[in-house]
C-alpha cells in the first residue's frame, strides 16, 4: 500500500468532522441549542427574538460571506436557520427606509464600520454568483440608509488589480 492510499481514511475522517462543523448541516426542529454550540462554539452574536427565544448569529467574516442565524425557542431547540448574507436579503436595503437596526436584522454584524464626516458606512464581505464582493450601506447620522454599493473584491481574482476600478 502506498503513502496516498494510506492516508486516504484519515482525510475522509477530517472531512466528515469538518461537514459536521458547517452552519449548513444545523437542522430546525432537529438540532438542539448544546448541539449547535457544541458543533460552532459560542455565537458571535445574541439577542432576545421578538417572538420568543433567541437569535443567534455566527460571523464569518471579516474575509467570510456567511453570516448565519439561528432562532433557537424557551425550550432550546433550534427553529430557523438562515444565511444572511444572500442576493435576496441585500436587495431588501432601502435608501431612505432602511434604518442601522434594520440592516443588523436583515445581515448581520457588518465586517467593518466607518465613520466619515457627513455619513456611516458599514460593509459586509458577499459573494455574488461566481465572484464576491464588499456590499456597503452608507448611513446618515440619523441612522438611515442614504444608499448602498456593491464593489469587487479585488482579492477574489487578480485581474481586478488593472487599476480600471469597478
Amino acid at each position: 500500500m502506498n503513502l496516498i492510499s494510506s492516508l486516504i481514511p484519515a482525510f475522509l475522517v477530517i472531512a466528515m468532522l469538518a461537514g459536521c462543523a458547517m452552519p449548513s448541516t444545523i437542522k430546525p426542529g432537529v438540532t438542539t441549542a448544546d448541539e449547535v454550540v457544541q458543533r460552532l462554539g459560542q455565537p458571535t452574536e445574541t439577542r432576545a427574538n421578538p417572538q420568543g427565544g433567541e437569535s443567534w448569529d455566527y460571523v464569518y467574516g471579516p474575509e467570510g460571506v456567511e453570516t448565519w442565524r439561528f432562532d433557537v425557542d424557551s425550550s432550546r431547540m433550534v427553529r430557523s436557520s438562515t444565511q444572511l448574507l444572500t442576493e435576496e436579503r441585500l436587495k431588501l436595503i432601502v435608501p431612505g427606509k432602511t434604518t442601522e437596526a434594520d440592516a443588523l436584522a436583515l445581515l448581520g454584524k457588518p465586517r467593518e464600520i466607518t465613520r466619515y464626516r457627513e455619513e456611516i458606512a458599514w460593509e459586509w464581505r458577499v459573494q455574488l454568483g461566481p465572484e464576491y464582493g464588499i456590499y456597503v450601506v452608507r448611513f446618515s447620522p440619523d441612522g438611515r440608509a442614504l444608499g448602498y454599493n456593491v464593489l469587487r473584491d479585488a482579492k477574489s481574482d487578480d485581474s481586478y488589480g488593472d487599476g480600471d476600478g469597478p
